[in-house]
């Protein structure tokens, strides 16, 4: 069975709420670097939750999360983000 894509989701978009709660800072240290946490989606199943940002040009930042559950979803996993301006303000 493959990724189940609406547990994904819910893991990438709960992810993004937690970074919207930091400051421009936050994000713009993460540049270097990235956070890799291991969850346990509502299924049952093991997935893994990375987040990393970029640089999206003018200053913003966009906020990137990538969920798999270890199979060939690794491969292309679910990603969803966030763009934050330089001001602190996300993007709509």
């Amino acid at each position: 069975m493959g990724l189940d894509r609406e547990i994904a989701a819910e893991l990438a978009d709960a992810r993004l709420v937690e970074w919207q709660r930091v400051g421009y800072g936050e994000w713009r240290a993460m540049l270097d670097d990235k956070d890799v946490r291991q969850v346990i989606g509502e299924d049952g199943k093991r997935y893994s939750v990375v987040s990393y940002a970029l640089d999206d040009g003018d200053g913003r930042i966009r906020m990137s999360v990538a969920v798999d559950d270890g199979t060939w979803s690794a491969f292309a996993p679910l990603v969803r983000d966030q763009i934050m301006n330089p001001d602190g303000a996300l993007v709509e």
